[in-house]
This record gives structure tokens, C-alpha cells and sequence, in this order.
């Protein structure tokens, strides 16, 4: 089960290289993400939580690069590339997995994420939902079929027999998803971009 922490550098979730995050990778994992964009940084202010994002990592049959479901204010609900996260992001990133899940359970959960895929980014119902935490008179915009990250992520739980935590009755944030209990930490992969960086120095300098 997974515990509220302040930041990943400073839990006691293993951390890993590259090579050792996609080892342990499973199909279906969850992988939250420390975001350092300004939005990101202001969802994780409200929600003191290091976490900004959450998508999910799954290998289609006969595949060999994992790929990511997922909803970002740019583009929605997509299909992108784990890659893009692994060899790059600004932030760091924490596997998790949900092993209360079947095979057959994350199917499921697959194939209803497939079924919206190009509804827009709902950063109305984020902000909305944001500043009710701070002003609770504040309104809170209902989705209307257009999901924010971990929106899509608790919209897709519903069909299982294990829906994602839901703490109020609006669409949960990242934090709130980390929180469920049957979200497991796996591992955690310290910034990408920076690694990266660190290694463009030594390099250099040697």
C-alpha cells in the first residue's frame, strides 16, 4: 500500500537506472510523475503531493516498446510512447502496480481508455476541482466525458471490481490515486533529464 510522501528522493522507494525500471516494468503499471512545468508544480502545491501526472504503461501483443494511455493538456486522451517519459522527462517517475488486478481485469481497463481516446484534457474540472481544496464554496465542474490525467485513470478502474480511490465526489487527483490502497510502489526513477545531464558532465569532463 502506498504512504503519502514529500518527495521521492527522500522515501524509501528503491531507486533504480533505466535498464532496472523497464526490467521491473508489468503490463498495466501505473507510473505517477513529478512534473516541474508551472501547471504541474501548481497541482502538486495544492495537493501537497510530489505527483502531477499518472498515465499507464501497456505492451500491445507482439509489441517490443512499451506505450503509454494517458491524458495531457496538449493532446487529451492518446496513445503515446513510455519512452518519451524514460529517456527524458523532467521529474521523476515512480512504477507502481495494482496486483489486486487480473489479466483479463486490465484488459478492461485498456479497452475503456481505448474508447475515449482524442477526448480533450478537461483543465477546466482540474482547476475546478484544485481550488475547491483551497475555498470549498468554490463549484466544482462535473466531467462531461473529457478527463485530466488521473480522472481517466479512476474512469477506467470502474471497470473492474476495484475502483481507484474517490475520496470526494468529484474525479480524484494523482495524490488520491497514490493513496488507494491497492496501488504498490515498485520503483522509482530519478530524473531523467537530469541523469542525462549528468552524465553529458562526466563525460565531458573525462
Amino acid at each position: 500500500m502506498a504512504i503519502h510522501i514529500d518527495n521521492v528522493e527522500s522515501s524509501s522507494i528503491r531507486q533504480v537506472d533505466k535498464t532496472e525500471f523497464y526490467e521491473q516494468l508489468e503490463w498495466g503499471d501505473l507510473i505517477f510523475c513529478c512534473g516541474q512545468e508551472r501547471i504541474s508544480k501548481g497541482i502538486e502545491t495544492i495537493t501537497r503531493s510530489p505527483f502531477s501526472h499518472v498515465l499507464m504503461a501497456w505492451l500491445p501483443d507482439g509489441a517490443t516498446q512499451w506505450l503509454t494511455l494517458e491524458s495531457t493538456f496538449h493532446r487529451g486522451v492518446h496513445v503515446g510512447k513510455l519512452s518519451d517519459y524514460v529517456d527524458g522527462y523532467d521529474g521523476d517517475l515512480v512504477m507502481t502496480r495494482r496486483q489486486v488486478l487480473t489479466a483479463a481485469e486490465k484488459m478492461s481497463t485498456l479497452n475503456v481508455g481505448l474508447g475515449v481516446l482524442e477526448d480533450a484534457y478537461d483543465w477546466q474540472q482540474e482547476l475546478s476541482i484544485t481550488a475547491h481544496r483551497l475555498i470549498h464554496a468554490l463549484p466544482i465542474e462535473r466531467p462531461q466525458k473529457e478527463f485530466y490525467c488521473s480522472g481517466l485513470q479512476y474512469f477506467m478502474s470502474l471497470a473492474t471490481p476495484y475502483p481507484l480511490r474517490r475520496p470526494e465526489a468529484n474525479y480524484p487527483t494523482p495524490e488520491d490515486l497514490w493513496m488507494d490502497p491497492t496501488v504498490i510502489p515498485i520503483c522509482a526513477l530519478p530524473n531523467p533529464r537530469e541523469c542525462r545531464k549528468a552524465a553529458g558532465d562526466e563525460a565531458q569532463v573525462a
